[in-house]
Protein backbone atom coordinates (compact mmCIF):
# COMPACT_ATOMS: atom_id res chain seq x y z
CA UNK A 1 0.00 0.00 0.00
CA UNK A 2 2.65 2.23 0.72
CA UNK A 3 5.05 1.55 -2.42
CA UNK A 4 1.21 2.62 -4.47
CA UNK A 5 -0.12 5.43 -2.59
CA UNK A 6 2.87 7.28 -2.22
CA UNK A 7 3.48 7.13 -6.26
CA UNK A 8 -0.03 8.51 -6.46
CA UNK A 9 1.09 10.87 -4.50
CA UNK A 10 3.45 11.81 -6.43
CA UNK A 11 1.26 12.05 -9.74
CA UNK A 12 -1.37 13.79 -8.31
CA UNK A 13 -1.85 17.46 -8.47
CA UNK A 14 -0.62 18.95 -5.12
CA UNK A 15 -2.65 20.56 -2.48
CA UNK A 16 -5.68 19.03 -3.51
CA UNK A 17 -7.98 17.29 -1.22
CA UNK A 18 -7.18 13.94 -3.22
CA UNK A 19 -3.53 14.45 -2.38
CA UNK A 20 -3.87 14.75 0.82
CA UNK A 21 -6.09 11.71 1.55
CA UNK A 22 -3.80 9.78 -0.34
CA UNK A 23 -1.10 11.30 2.07
CA UNK A 24 -2.61 10.11 4.94
CA UNK A 25 -3.22 6.56 3.51
CA UNK A 26 0.40 6.94 2.95
CA UNK A 27 1.55 7.86 6.47
CA UNK A 28 -0.86 5.30 8.04
CA UNK A 29 0.87 2.46 6.03
CA UNK A 30 4.13 3.79 7.08
CA UNK A 31 2.93 4.11 10.64
CA UNK A 32 2.36 0.17 10.27
CA UNK A 33 4.80 -1.14 8.65
CA UNK A 34 7.47 0.86 11.28
CA UNK A 35 5.36 -0.85 14.10
CA UNK A 36 5.70 -4.21 12.76
CA UNK A 37 9.54 -3.86 11.97
CA UNK A 38 10.26 -2.09 15.41
CA UNK A 39 8.48 -5.12 16.69
CA UNK A 40 10.62 -7.81 15.16
CA UNK A 41 13.50 -9.25 16.74
CA UNK A 42 13.65 -12.47 14.59
CA UNK A 43 16.98 -11.63 12.90
CA UNK A 44 19.38 -11.05 15.88
CA UNK A 45 17.33 -11.45 18.73
CA UNK A 46 17.56 -7.86 19.84
CA UNK A 47 17.53 -4.18 18.38
CA UNK A 48 19.51 -4.32 15.24
CA UNK A 49 20.48 -2.09 11.74
CA UNK A 50 16.84 -2.49 10.72
CA UNK A 51 15.30 -1.24 13.80
CA UNK A 52 17.51 2.02 13.69
CA UNK A 53 16.33 2.69 9.45
CA UNK A 54 12.53 2.23 11.13
CA UNK A 55 13.25 4.96 13.29
CA UNK A 56 15.35 7.01 10.92
CA UNK A 57 12.10 6.70 8.53
CA UNK A 58 9.12 7.37 11.27
CA UNK A 59 11.47 10.72 11.72
CA UNK A 60 11.72 11.86 8.27
CA UNK A 61 7.69 11.17 8.15
CA UNK A 62 7.07 12.91 10.94
CA UNK A 63 9.11 16.05 9.70
CA UNK A 64 7.06 16.28 6.19
CA UNK A 65 3.38 17.00 8.13
CA UNK A 66 5.07 19.46 10.70
CA UNK A 67 6.74 21.11 7.80
CA UNK A 68 3.34 21.51 6.26
CA UNK A 69 1.77 22.68 8.83
CA UNK A 70 4.27 25.41 9.38
CA UNK A 71 3.98 27.00 5.78
CA UNK A 72 0.29 26.95 6.29
CA UNK A 73 1.12 29.27 8.77
CA UNK A 74 4.02 31.45 7.26
CA UNK A 75 3.78 30.74 3.82
CA UNK A 76 7.47 30.50 3.58
CA UNK A 77 8.25 28.33 0.20
CA UNK A 78 11.23 26.54 1.75
CA UNK A 79 8.59 25.31 4.26
CA UNK A 80 6.52 23.84 1.73
CA UNK A 81 9.80 22.57 0.21
CA UNK A 82 11.06 21.05 3.09
CA UNK A 83 7.82 18.72 3.32
CA UNK A 84 7.82 17.76 -0.40
CA UNK A 85 11.57 16.01 0.25
CA UNK A 86 10.86 14.70 3.60
CA UNK A 87 7.87 12.79 1.96
CA UNK A 88 10.04 11.92 -1.24
CA UNK A 89 12.68 10.56 0.84
CA UNK A 90 10.40 8.83 3.06
CA UNK A 91 9.00 7.15 -0.27
CA UNK A 92 13.11 6.42 -1.08
CA UNK A 93 13.56 4.48 2.01
CA UNK A 94 10.42 2.05 1.82
CA UNK A 95 11.76 1.21 -1.68
CA UNK A 96 14.78 0.97 0.26
CA UNK A 97 12.66 -1.25 2.52
CA UNK A 98 11.29 -3.50 -0.46
CA UNK A 99 14.49 -4.10 -1.74
CA UNK A 100 15.93 -4.95 1.28
CA UNK A 101 12.90 -7.27 2.02
CA UNK A 102 13.53 -8.83 -1.27
CA UNK A 103 16.86 -9.21 -0.91
CA UNK A 104 16.60 -10.79 2.62
CA UNK A 105 13.96 -12.69 3.22
CA UNK A 106 14.64 -16.23 2.75
CA UNK A 107 10.49 -17.37 1.43
CA UNK A 108 11.97 -14.39 -2.02
CA UNK A 109 14.53 -17.17 -2.38
CA UNK A 110 17.86 -14.37 -3.24
CA UNK A 111 19.67 -14.83 -0.35
CA UNK A 112 20.10 -17.91 -0.60
CA UNK A 113 21.45 -17.83 -3.83
CA UNK A 114 24.05 -15.53 -2.59
CA UNK A 115 27.65 -16.25 -0.67
CA UNK A 116 26.95 -15.18 2.85
CA UNK A 117 30.37 -13.80 2.58
CA UNK A 118 29.44 -11.68 0.33
CA UNK A 119 25.87 -10.78 0.71
CA UNK A 120 26.40 -7.86 3.48
CA UNK A 121 28.62 -6.16 1.40
CA UNK A 122 26.28 -6.33 -1.50
CA UNK A 123 23.27 -5.27 0.58
CA UNK A 124 25.15 -2.29 1.95
CA UNK A 125 26.87 -1.48 -1.54
CA UNK A 126 22.57 -1.35 -2.78
CA UNK A 127 21.01 0.37 -0.13
CA UNK A 128 24.01 3.45 -0.33
CA UNK A 129 23.39 3.26 -4.48
CA UNK A 130 19.48 3.19 -4.13
CA UNK A 131 19.73 6.48 -1.23
CA UNK A 132 22.04 8.27 -3.18
CA UNK A 133 19.82 7.97 -6.32
CA UNK A 134 16.82 8.78 -4.52
CA UNK A 135 18.30 11.94 -3.08
CA UNK A 136 19.42 12.84 -6.41
CA UNK A 137 15.84 12.31 -7.79
CA UNK A 138 14.34 14.30 -5.11
CA UNK A 139 16.90 17.27 -4.74
CA UNK A 140 16.65 17.39 -8.93
CA UNK A 141 13.38 16.42 -10.10
CA UNK A 142 11.09 16.28 -7.33
CA UNK A 143 10.95 19.41 -5.82
CA UNK A 144 9.06 22.51 -6.42
CA UNK A 145 11.53 25.31 -5.35
CA UNK A 146 8.58 28.05 -6.44
CA UNK A 147 5.64 28.06 -4.62
CA UNK A 148 2.29 30.23 -4.87
CA UNK A 149 1.89 31.88 -1.25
Amino acid sequence: MALVSAAAVLMLRKGTARHGRVGRAYAAAILAINGTALSMYDLTGRPNVFHVIALVNLATLAMGPLALRRWRRTHEPGDLVTHQRRMAMSYVGVWMAFVTEFLVNPLMGVSRMSNPRNHWPLMIALYLALFVTGNWLVLTRLTVTTVRA
